[in-house]
């Protein structure tokens, strides 16, 4: 029956092209609002609004893809996006707005933005070998999302306490302290994505969410160690160094989960339609 629904999901329509999905999505950014949702949410010590998670995230998305380009192959933005839907609807927020993007470079790596804005790289994607594998990995950055890692490191940084006693030190104009604070922002969410990485505990959570958020949809979770195990043996490679710099090593991954994986296993692995969806995957992501 799961298989089945697996097999049904991926034939049942079609997805907007993911250069138009995000292009629109970007126009959508305000600055002003952004800093003012973090710096309420932060003096009254209370979450952000689903539309607050989705503003911000905007932001830090804009700032990844004037980093990285979306792969140009849409039947490959189209397949992600269809497996992560799949895999975000057995979270503990279905209903949130998800959207998925393959990005164009030989990193290893993925990740993910407040408001259910999730990447993944044809890098990864070239490490991967079956459809399970990646639903292991989108359902990691989906539960950053549901456990609100990046937002509780925005709440816990000064940056708009920062910029409020600069403001009024300095007598600067609301406009240039809501720009220049919105794109701090940006910068500490990308720093975090990219350079200090999540503490140890966030990426062990995300891990053992992404798992059972895996197993949950039908897969057989126990790929996502597959895919680990691979990671492990490209460790020292350049394609490898932004991700071993934010992340506890592969080791230390597959060893929390094995305990999680089920005797005798179960599930869907779709490695044939992996492969005719991702046939043309190459470096160019075309």
């Amino acid at each position: 029956m799961m298989r089945t629904r697996l097999l049904a999901l991926l034939i049942a329509g079609v997805t907007t092209a993911a250069h138009a999905q995000f292009g629109d999505i970007l126009r959508k950014i305000d600055p002003n609002k952004v800093t003012k949702s973090v710096k309420v949410a932060r003096e009254a010590s209370r979450d952000f609004t689903e539309g607050e998670e989705a503003d911000i995230g905007r932001v830090v998305s804009a700032r990844i893809l004037a980093t990285y380009p979306l792969a140009k192959n849409e039947k490959l933005q189209q397949y992600v996006t269809l497996v992560g839907n799949t895999v975000a609807a057995y979270s503990s927020r279905p209903t949130l707005e998800w959207h998925f993007a393959v990005i164009d470079t030989p990193i290893i790596n993925a990740f993910s933005t407040p408001g259910g804005f999730i990447f993944i790289t044809t890098g990864a994607l070239q490490a991967m070998k079956n459809e399970a594998e990646l639903a292991g990995v989108l359902g990691h950055e989906i539960a950053h999302c549901t456990q609100k890692h990046i937002l509780k490191e925005i709440k816990r940084s000064n940056v708009i306490s920062a910029s409020v006693d600069l403001a009024q030190s300095t007598g600067a104009g609301a406009q240039w302290l809501n720009d220049d604070r919105a794109r701090q922002i940006g910068q500490l969410a990308y720093d975090k994505l990219f350079t200090t990485g999540l503490s140890r505990g966030d990426e062990a959570e995300a891990d053992r969410i992404g798992f059972q958020l895996a197993d949950a949809a039908g897969y057989r979770a126990g790929e996502l160690l597959n895919f680990l195990a691979e990671l492990e043996k490209l460790e020292t490679t350049s394609a490898m160094k932004q991700l071993t710099a934010t992340h506890p090593a592969p080791a230390e991954r597959i060893a929390a989960l094995r305990p999680l994986v089920r005797q005798p296993e179960h599930g869907a692995i779709l490695a044939e339609r992996w492969a005719s969806w991702t046939a043309k995957l190459s470096r160019t992501g075309t």
